[in-house]
């Protein structure tokens, strides 16, 4: 296994959040980065599987720090993404949630790659440095 990579600790008691595209659900596709997303699918995982689901909106926000302040009061452990840039990054460090990338498809595609351990720790080398293109993939591969 690549460093960074293993089995998920602690799926007993993980608040999962994950940015979507549309409205939220198992079925939505992945947000390509963290801050764009239409909204955040919050996955509660008991046991090695879901066991409810809920969504929160991705409102306008004036500090890249905001959602992930209103993730953390939604009691979100574990944050998956496909990109991300350094000031949420940071500001989920500070708050003590582990952000974890290297996730495509849906929001069930995402979280059973978390499962079986297919993700990775987010580091700062895998950040995003230019938010103006939408479409570039800042997961490690």
């Amino acid at each position: 296994m690549a460093e960074g990579q293993g089995e998920a600790e602690d799926v007993d008691r993980n608040k999962i959040a994950i940015p979507c595209t549309g409205e939220a659900s198992l079925q939505a596709r992945v947000s390509s980065h963290f801050g764009r997303c239409d909204s955040y699918v919050i996955v509660t995982v008991e046991e090695g599987k879901v066991k409810a689901t809920d969504s929160i909106l991705n409102e306008a926000h004036s500090d890249c720090a905001s959602p992930v302040r209103v993730l953390a009061e939604n009691g979100v452990s574990l944050m998956l993404v496909e990109g991300m840039g350094m000031r949420p990054y940071l500001a989920f460090k500070e708050l003590g949630i582990e952000v974890r990338c290297g996730i495509t498809g849906t929001i069930a595609e995402a979280v059973e790659s978390y499962l079986k351990g297919e993700t990775f720790a987010m580091t700062r080398d895998g950040l995003c440095e230019d938010h103006t293109d939408v479409n570039r993939s800042c997961h490690q591969e």
